[in-house]
């Protein structure tokens, strides 16, 4: 049975090779680089394949003119659709009714729920988020809105606890020193990208919203943007050390650029990453040109 691990990176670009900008060319990420066959996520790298990955520069802007926004590009991804276009512009951070209806209409969780097949977004989410929620007082974002309307509940504290759903800093540290939790599971890097292997073993489609690079992209400094990439390298290390290429695919991209350019606290027009590993991953990467082409992709994947 084919299944996918989909780790999204939000706000992850393709940017120059400068230190002084762009922290990926600081970096130290001996196994995205091995990932990529020696080579470094950066703007001047083509798409190529091995035989075990597949890497595609992936088009964000859709034809749409201004800077790509999470709702729009992150909806473009789960529905299938060139959602800018569909509404004339680039819209977030959270869905407006016009992504909102899209998104509830149809997107790649409802779709894969409506065949039978178990979904799951693998973030944990700390009770004050999800009373937020409740309440009113805080969006969804497209990704979320997407599972709600496939009828999947977000992931609790509870679920952290059992290892069913991972903390967004993939280490669980932030519950304890930020959200006041005393006895929350705290993984290393590695532990976390190996769990998220195992979980994925559970589901046709296990999706881990890595919202953290758009965060610091934003706001962190240069120093906090490479080491948050470091982090994220480590667990890339241990869901690779635990990843069969028989066991489905892994599917790593983003909706629009920040990161990669600390110059700005912008986004980026830049073109996205892609990458594919796992068998099947050369077909799945021939399909896929820009956002819009990835949904139906997986969903061609998972129909085998």
């Amino acid at each position: 049975m084919n299944r996918v691990l989909f780790l999204f990176l939000d706000g992850v670009g393709l940017g120059a090779d400068d230190p002084a900008t762009n922290p990926f060319a600081r970096a130290r990420m001996p196994n995205l680089k091995e990932m990529l066959d020696g080579h470094r996520l950066l703007a001047d790298l083509p798409a190529f394949s091995t035989e075990r990955v597949s890497f595609v520069p992936t088009d964000a802007c859709l034809s749409v003119a201004g800077m790509p926004q999470s709702a729009s590009g992150q909806a473009a991804i789960l529905t299938g659709i060139n959602v800018p276009r569909r509404i004339g512009k680039h819209w977030g951070p959270k869905p407006n009714a016009e992504i909102k209806t899209l998104l509830q209409e149809d997107n790649l969780f409802k779709r894969l729920r409506n065949q039978g097949c178990s979904v799951r977004l693998a973030n944990a989410y700390p009770p004050v988020f999800l009373q937020r929620i409740e309440s009113g007082r805080r969006a969804l974002s497209a990704i979320q809105l997407a599972v709600e309307a496939a009828g999947v509940n977000l992931c609790t504290e509870a679920d952290l606890r059992d290892g069913r759903a991972f903390a967004a800093d993939f280490t669980g540290e932030a519950w304890r020193s930020q959200l006041d939790f005393e006895d929350t599971p705290v993984l290393s890097p590695d532990e976390a990208g190996r769990g998220l292997v195992h979980a994925a073993h559970e589901h046709r489609l296990l999706f881990f919203d890595h919202w953290l690079t758009d965060v610091v992209g934003h706001r962190g400094s240069m120093d906090e943007a490479v080491a948050l990439l470091e982090r994220l390298d480590v667990a890339l290390g241990g869901i690779l050390s635990a990843w069969r290429t028989d066991g489905g695919l892994l599917f790593i991209t983003s909706d629009h650029g920040n990161l990669e350019d600390k110059s700005t606290r912008r986004h980026t027009r830049n073109p996205v990453p892609l990458l594919i590993l796992g068998k099947g991953h050369r077909q799945g990467a021939a399909q896929i040109a820009d956002l819009g082409d990835i949904t139906p992709a997986l969903l061609a994947y998972l129909a085998r």
